[in-house]
């Protein structure tokens, strides 16, 4: 019953739209040179100068990531062993804090373990799955450590604001070193 009434609804639908692509001219009510204008002003308005589609094109290129010279960055040994870190399995522990996304604090220890996550792959040059994930021990001591210098009992996303972006900065010199993080 569904699929017939489905069925009548788009076959009238389809005439409907076949009758309105055989009339012709102006519609009801709008002179034939009032239309003619309309299309024009609409031309008009299509058109871009030379430096409205240069600006266009800066904005959609934008790249709002900071800027990382990466020019002096070479491939590591590891480089040919890389996986992409989304492919990686983290321990369960932190598989189950990387996961849950209502308890406050949960959005810090994602910052804190992509930080030290990029920083590692830095230090160690481990382009491998063992380079990229971080024991949940050392993400946990972290974050505690942190708590405790900055005197809160959980921390939000603007006391991990600055790890967050230093992984940004650093995710691009782990992508020259080892490929896609």
């Amino acid at each position: 019953m569904t699929r017939t009434a489905l069925l009548s609804g788009l076959v009238i639908l389809g005439l409907g739209t076949m009758g309105l692509a055989q009339t012709s001219g102006a519609p009801p009510g709008l002179p034939e040179s009032e239309l003619e204008k309309l299309q024009e002003r609409l031309d008009q308005q299509a058109e871009m100068s030379e430096a409205e589609e240069i600006a266009e094109g800066d904005f959609l290129n934008f790249d709002l990531s900071p800027e990382v010279d990466v020019s002096k960055v070479e491939r590591v040994p590891s480089a040919a062993l890389n996986r992409p870190n989304r492919t990686c399995e983290p321990t369960p522990e932190m598989n189950a804090n990387l996961r849950r996304s209502n308890k406050p604090g949960d959005r810090a220890y994602r910052d804190i373990a992509v930080y030290l996550s990029t920083t590692n792959v830095i230090a160690t040059q481990d382009c491998t799955c063992a380079g990229k994930i971080i024991p949940h021990e050392m993400v946990a001591k972290f974050e505690d450590r942190l708590r405790r210098e900055l005197d809160v009992d959980v921390l939000t996303p603007d006391h991990t604001r600055g790890l967050y972006e230093a992984y940004e900065r650093q995710i691009k010199i782990v992508d020259a070193m080892c490929g896609e993080y």
